[in-house]
């Protein structure tokens, strides 16, 4: 699938990131006790802040969290740490898109129009192919890039959800000053 345009944001009420190969690199370290450990990118931290801060300058009421299937204590103390909602131990993510967004939405006949799903493997492609508008980065299993409304060219974990929201959000088109205002 070609590089979609990504859509407006005023027509978006809700983004979904997966973790693992989204937020990481989509590797693990484990010690002999059992004790596992991510790399996750920084950067991630900032555009999650200027994302709060366009929305409370416009007074958008999006929503955003993690889907993700792993239960892990690295998932919700990262979540934790980026302060943004965790959804973990879900096996059938499509099944619990497709509840929330009932119980969100439950006038609107099409609600998924106005999702954004960001994943990188092959237990995201139902969601990815169901949501409005689906984001992979670059090392994203072949099927999900196929799959995906728009690749970006970071990796997992390197950069990916930054890249993401600073292009959704239009951060460079902005000048300087309105930066040095939201940062």
């Amino acid at each position: 699938m070609p590089n979609l345009p990504l859509p407006p944001w005023e027509s978006i009420h809700t983004l979904i990131f997966d973790f693992d190969g989204v937020f990481t690199n989509n590797k693990v370290w484990v010690d002999q006790a059992g004790n596992e450990w991510v790399r996750c990118d920084r950067g991630d931290g900032l555009a999650f802040d200027l994302l709060r801060t366009f929305m409370s300058r416009i007074d958008w009421p999006l929503q955003y969290f993690i889907l993700s299937k792993e239960k892990n204590p690295v998932v919700l103390a990262r979540a934790n740490k980026l302060k943004i909602p965790c959804h973990q131990g879900i096996s059938h993510k499509l099944a619990f898109v497709k509840t929330y967004l009932s119980d969100r939405f439950s006038e609107e006949i099409n609600p998924q129009k106005g999702l954004i799903y960001l994943g990188n493997d092959l237990n995201d492609l139902a969601v990815m192919r169901f949501a409005g508008y689906s984001v992979a980065p670059s090392d994203a299993h072949p099927v999900i890039q196929q799959s995906a409304s728009r690749i970006l060219e970071q990796r997992g974990g390197e950069g990916f959800v930054r890249a993401f929201i600073e292009l959704f959000l239009g951060i460079d088109q902005l000048d300087v000053d309105t930066l040095l205002e939201i940062v």
